[in-house]
């Protein structure tokens, strides 16, 4: 509600006050004589209220949520690409509910359009028999694998999703630009902009009535439901992505959460008996359908790329025998590439006699000698592109070439006409942007989706607008733009709410956990796990040894064992503790904060980090929203400061006391807000043989042998094992050796000590999925059962004995014992649950798939 004691509201212009639309093009928001277009004035008027602070207040705690989020993507593509933030604009696209009415009709005939192209194509092949399409298409597409012929479909449908990218022209009329008929692009950050947008302005929205988008995702789960070839009432349905290298893994990942599918990538699917198996802890589990998001060629290494990592060998064959389905179909991609685009008015009125609804950019295709003459005289009016889109390229603009280029070009059209096209070249239409200057006119680039439905397709209501200052910049790929937009499709009706929560049918067989988490996912938790412990331990040894270089622990001794433990990690050279210590105390004062921030030694502190960032993202779909948060948060802020020639120990100090704070909250995150499935127990199985490997090393290098200042070693050791209030609680200021190894090594209530770990570790594997017919103790529950007996079976007082040559025999074998059997207990985790050969395949849907 609006304050009533608030001051008057600005008036009406103030918004726009100072908008000036570009000469000869179209504006979204004004019309030719400046006038606010009737779409948009509830629009203006609310955020005239607001006014232009609030707005801009507003719409800053947006872009720190969308940063808080890790809304990011790859702009390229690249492997191992730098992602970068995505950028929301405040101001929505506003379309009137009519106009896109004939826009959604439009679309709605050329996906119907191009889904038979593709069973023709594939199939009779009357297009080149009749010579509407020329043979080019099909034969000269680099993707094309005459695998695809033929492949069969449910009810025959080739394409479940389709998207297109339009353009408005100066004259008001929309162009299509491209099509996207592989795996569209796009579909996740559009929702993820109506989310982000409908918060920043919640009474705007509700007051625009703005069509909701959920009725779109329910006709695709929908859809996807009934194409499963067996278990149609609850199929299992998987987003198929190629990982993490992708730039679409973070929409990958965000749509396979919102829509409750598993979240796979080629190696987390096998092909056996004919039918595709999802991977998981338990064994093989049937997959139904496939949602894939990544290109045809990787899908299957058998008959199609065989250099693919991302696919699943035998793949084609299951599909031949109809025991899956997968969507968009393979070849898929085939008819959108611009070849196509000149060629469709003639093919609509052949397959569907009726003109197309919504023309394409104008295109001339390079292999008709007719075309290619235009092409070569019109060069400075057009955009010359590639006629077949297997690799996102530029598009190329002879006008801007130098001479050299532009004969270049021309040579390389005469040699190859069949691969290129030429493209009138369009002014996209603008629309308001706020920018630090104020509103101001930016050109629009509108994607908009559709899915099978039916005897059709249904859209969108709403899309993925880009905007930029300059028009070309819209014309490469998706994330090309400076930043985007919501789309806003304006209801003159009040709005039905819709939800993606099932309606009330047959009841679902209750469940309290699963087996059914991917390998994968498993593995990169537990390392995920180990990682943040290896993080904190490092970290808390790392703020012991800064305090006592620069407090009031003078012997060297103490120092030199630290250092040791430190080298051990792999933080210092080890010739800072040989043979003594030879290196000055501001040497080594001056090296070990550089060694903290240091990327490039493999076992840093920061390259820790990297690595639990590394794989928090890419399970980003399996743990919470604020756990990712966290650890990307210590990412932004664990890093060298900046402008300091040379790094003050009391900065590092402060930065540790806040890592440890922030590993401590993702810690709690997981022991509070995960459920206790394989997922939990693998990030904690990973984090308690990392604690207890890690509490061993640093009692094996600095206990082992005594020396003279024992009190003040033990005192360093309890407090980088986080235990010494626990230790003062019981034994007072009173520092002895017994007492301090009984509790990091054997008191299982102390949840530092190696003890407890063991215990913990020994109910993890006892919970994990095992044949339940066999007796025997598996090679991981055995080593367990070792390690924990001989720390309970140990004696402390011959632990903590010294022997004539000045050691702690019996303690030193028993570490070493530890040591070596740490990494054989990791090794023995990762093969059990890795390796599926002779693991037993679980048959039927979701539903009855037991715990």
């Amino acid at each position: 509600m609006i304050d009533q004691d608030a001051p008057s509201p600005p008036s009406p212009q103030t918004l726009l006050a100072g908008y000036q639309p570009r000469a000869g093009v179209y504006d979204e928001a004004v019309d030719a004589k400046r006038g606010l277009r009737p779409h948009w004035q509830t629009l203006v008027d609310e955020l005239n209220l607001l006014g232009a602070e609030e707005v801009q207040r507003r719409w800053q705690l947006a872009q720190k949520q969308i940063a808080n989020d890790g809304i990011t993507f790859n702009p390229h593509d690249l492997e191992g690409g730098k992602s970068r933030p995505w950028i929301l604009d405040a101001v929505p696209l506003v379309l009137e509910e009519q106009e896109w009415n004939g826009i959604a009709a439009s679309l709605e005939q050329r996906a119907r359009l191009f889904d038979m192209i593709l069973r023709d194509l594939y199939g009779p092949q009357n297009l080149l028999r009749e010579r509407v399409l020329p043979l080019d298409v099909l034969y000269g597409h680099p993707g094309f694998y005459p695998a695809f012929h033929g492949l069969p479909t449910p009810d025959g449908q080739q394409l479940t999703l389709y998207a297109a990218d339009l353009a408005r022209a100066p004259d008001g009329r929309w162009w299509v630009m491209g099509d996207r008929t592989r795996a569209p692009f796009g579909l996740g950050y559009a929702l993820e902009n109506r989310i982000v947008t409908s918060r920043m302005f919640p009474q705007v929205f509700r007051r625009c009535r703005v069509q909701r988008l959920a009725s779109y995702f329910v006709a695709l789960r929908e859809t996807l439901r009934e194409m499963a070839p067996r278990s149609k009432d609850n199929p299992r349905i998987v987003l198929w992505s190629k990982g993490p290298s992708s730039r679409a893994y973070f929409e990958d990942a965000y749509l396979a959460r919102y829509l409750g599918y598993t979240l796979v990538e080629g190696g987390d699917l096998a092909v056996r008996e004919n039918r595709v198996w999802l991977k998981t802890l338990g064994g093989l589990l049937p997959v139904e359908v496939l949602l894939r998001r990544l290109d045809e060629d990787d899908c299957d290494a058998v008959e199609l790329n065989p250099t693919s990592r991302s696919g699943v060998s035998g793949l084609l064959e299951v599909l031949r025998s109809g025991n899956a389905a997968i969507s968009n179909a393979l070849g898929s991609r085939l008819v959108e590439s611009p070849i196509v685009q000149g060629f469709l008015p003639s093919v609509c009125k052949f397959l569907l006699d009726e003109p197309l609804k919504m023309p394409s950019v104008a295109t001339w295709w390079c292999g008709e000698a007719e075309a290619r003459q235009y092409v070569l005289k019109n060069l400075d009016s057009l955009v010359i592109r590639r006629a077949f889109r297997h690799k996102n390229e530029p598009p190329l603009h002879p006008a801007r070439m130098s001479a050299d280029e532009r004969a270049e070009l021309i040579a390389r059209i005469q040699h190859q006409p069949q691969q290129f096209v030429g493209q009138e070249s369009v002014v996209r239409s603008t629309s308001p942007v706020m920018t630090d200057e104020g509103i101001a006119p930016w050109h629009v680039a509108l994607r908009s989706f559709l899915v099978h439905r039916d005897d059709g397709f249904v859209a969108l209501p709403g899309g993925l607008a880009r905007v930029s200052s300059e028009t070309d910049t819209l014309d490469f790929t998706m994330t090309s733009g400076e930043r985007s937009q919501d789309v806003w499709i304006r209801s003159a009706e009040p709005i039905e709410r819709v939800t993606l929560l099932a309606a009330p049918g047959d009841a679902v067989v209750l469940r309290r956990s699963g087996s059914d988490l991917p390998s994968r996912v498993a593995d990169n938790l537990f390392w995920l796990g180990r990682s943040v412990e290896r993080a904190e331990s490092i970290a808390r040894l790392m703020r012991t040894v800064l305090s006592a270089m620069t407090g009031e622990v003078e012997s060297t001794d103490v120092l030199q064992r630290l250092f040791r433990v430190l080298a051990e990690q792999g933080q210092l050279d080890p010739d800072f503790v040989v043979d003594g210590l030879k290196t000055s105390l501001p040497e080594v004062e001056e090296v070990l904060p550089e060694a903290i921030f240091d990327s490039e030694r493999p076992l840093s502190l920061r390259a820790t980090l990297n690595e639990a960032v590394r794989l928090v993202s890419i399970v980003r779909d399996r743990v919470s929203v604020d756990a990712w948060r966290v650890i990307h948060r210590i990412d932004e802020d664990f890093r060298r400061p900046i402008g300091h020639a040379a790094i003050d120990s009391s900065d590092v100090r402060n930065q540790l006391d806040q890592l440890l704070t922030e590993l401590l909250a993702f810690a709690g995150l997981a022991e509070e807000s995960m459920t206790r499935g394989q997922g939990w127990r693998f990030l904690d199985l990973g984090r308690r043989i990392e604690r207890a490997r890690q509490t061993s090393v640093l009692l094996r290098g600095t206990l082992v042998t005594p020396i003279a200042e024992e009190q003040a070693l033990l005192e360093c050791v309890l407090q980088t094992a986080d235990s010494i209030m626990t230790y003062r609680t019981r034994y007072l200021a009173t520092m002895q050796t017994a007492p301090a190894l009984d509790m990091l090594l054997m008191d299982e209530t102390n949840p530092r000590s190696i003890g407890y770990q063991l215990h913990i570790i020994e109910s993890h594997l006892d919970e994990l999925p095992r044949d339940e017919q066999t007796a025997v103790m598996s090679a991981e529950q055995r080593l367990a059962l070792t390690l924990r007996n001989s720390v309970r079976l140990a004696v402390v007082t011959d632990l903590a004995k010294v022997d004539h040559s000045g050691h702690r025999p019996a303690l030193d074998r028993l570490l070493r014992q530890l040591d070596d059997r740490f990494p054989k207990l990791s090794d023995a985790v990762s093969s059990r649950f890795l390796i599926h050969a002779g693991l037993s395949r679980h048959y039927g849907s979701q539903s009855e798939q037991h715990s």
